[in-house]
């Protein structure tokens, strides 16, 4: 190998300086570097269709930071970018030598996806973003505009439904309010309802009050049939007809007669005032008044006999208290035959209430929904107004941390990098270009390689130097 070291220094040298060759006539490379924070913002909050905003669960740092790359590097942003500064500016020589395969603009994006560089800070949420061009100023220029194209993409995706749709939707709402709204009070004016328990609160009052007074009533009833019962039983011993009945004795019953007929008269205008003319009650009292006064007219027609016989005053007036008793009892029936006719229209009105109460119930559940989502989509309406105006604004979740600069040093090429690649590819081509040399030069290098092919013994060498 020594005999080669001639040639390996020449092939190292030369490899060295044809590397460091082409690094000094490779047009520089320059790199733009931006950093992103994504942080939990609006975008990521759950916005039921039913109202009602909560943090999405379970929540994930590490997808929502991916998601984000995912839009940072998508084909679409590559596109506006190249649209907005031009081929020929930022990747001049396809648009002076243009592919045949596929598109200028194709290829120039195509370039600039394998020039651009986002990844994830480790254990952060933090985005580095990197492009390299030729141009410093382009490098700069295009990352910045990638960065803002990136935030208003970022808004476009997480974008909530326009106001405008929503605000039609919060009036078809309104209307249905109104409409239950409005058959509501229909229904309450139809069936004279204000407040329904209000109402059959006091039914229920007005009825309890109207069974203690049909108990009551049932219970003179009760004591005037038993006081008939009797007077009937005491009538029946005691003849109707005396003896030795003086003119002085008739004019007191006729008296007591009139004192009652004037008490009757009193109770039938009291009757008058409270019941109309053809009330049982009024016509009970008026035919109580007229046999009265038939029993008195009776009774004067003979104040002018002498006979000594004539109806015995007991049995007139036990027949007189008989026919009072049964006056009441007529009247406190009636009075109980009304109570429970009230009663039962009461009954029946409480029974109807059951099915208004259903169809109340049912019609004011419409009421209480329509509410709901007519408040839900007001709120939904103020909610999308003002996350507009924050699209517009482009108030995002993004936060730049550092923004594009202009690089001053490029990145590529690297003196100091291909000089090192240079050394090593150097030593290597100059080691196997020694070996092929070796391999194929005709002849023995060495005595010991004569002795191995030949299998003889080396007696003597001679040196010779060419």
């Amino acid at each position: 190998m020594l005999k080669h070291k001639g040639k390996i220094l020449t092939v190292f040298l030369g490899t060295i300086m044809t590397v460091m060759g082409y690094t000094l006539l490779m047009p520089p490379t320059f790199e733009a570097q931006a950093s992103l924070m994504v942080k939990i913002g609006r975008e990521h909050m759950y916005r039921s269709e039913f109202g009602g905003i909560t943090p999405a669960l379970p929540f994930d740092q590490e997808r929502i930071v991916e998601s984000e790359i995912q839009i940072l590097s998508s084909r679409d942003l590559t596109q506006r970018v190249i649209e907005t500064l031009g081929i020929a500016a930022i990747y001049p020589e396809i648009s002076e030598n243009p592919p045949r395969e596929i598109t200028p603009l194709e290829a120039a994006i195509r370039k600039m996806q394998d020039h651009l560089s986002v990844a994830k800070v480790r254990d952060s949420n933090v985005i580095k973003v990197t492009f390299e061009n030729r141009s410093p100023t382009l490098a700069a220029q295009s990352l910045s505009l990638l960065v803002n194209f990136f935030k208003e993409k970022h808004l476009e995706v997480f974008s909530n439904p326009k106001a405008s749709f929503l605000e039609k939707q919060l009036i078809v709402h309104q209307n249905k309010l109104k409409a239950s709204k409005s058959a509501l009070q229909s229904f309450k004016q139809e069936h004279g309802l204000s407040s329904l328990e209000e109402e059959r609160r006091l039914l229920l009052e007005q009825r309890r009050d109207l069974d203690a007074k049909l108990k009551e009533t049932n219970h003179t009833m009760y004591g005037l049939t038993s006081k008939l019962h009797l007077l009937k039983k005491q009538i029946s011993q005691i003849s109707v007809s005396t003896s030795l009945e003086s003119v002085s004795a008739r004019e007191r019953v006729i008296d007591e007669t009139k004192a009652h007929l004037l008490s009757l008269r009193l109770k039938e205008q009291d009757l008058s005032t409270r019941y109309k003319a053809k009330s049982r009650f009024v016509e009970n009292i008026r035919k109580e008044i007229s046999m009265v006064e038939t029993f008195i007219d009776d009774q004067e027609s003979h104040l002018t006999d002498t006979v000594k016989t004539g109806k015995n005053p007991v049995y007139q007036a036990l027949e007189l208290e008989i026919l009072r008793a049964e006056s009441e009892r007529t009247f406190f029936k009636t009075q109980a035959e009304e109570i429970t006719e009230q009663l039962q229209e009461l009954n029946k009105t409480l029974a109807s209430f059951d099915e208004l109460e259903k169809e109340l119930s049912t019609l004011q559940l419409n009421v209480d929904s329509d509410q709901q989502n007519y408040a839900t989509y007001l709120a939904k309406v103020e909610e999308a107004r003002v996350s507009e105006e924050m699209d517009q604004l482009k108030m995002a979740n993004i936060s730049i941390i550092q923004p594009p600069t202009v690089p001053e040093k490029p990145v590529k090429p690297s003196i100091a990098v291909n000089f090192l690649l240079g050394i090593f590819a150097g030593g290597v081509a100059g080691l196997v270009f020694a070996f092929v040399s070796e391999h194929f030069e005709r002849g023995y290098s060495r005595p010991e390689f004569v002795s191995q092919d030949l299998g003889l013994p080396i007696l003597s060498s001679i040196r010779y130097k060419g």
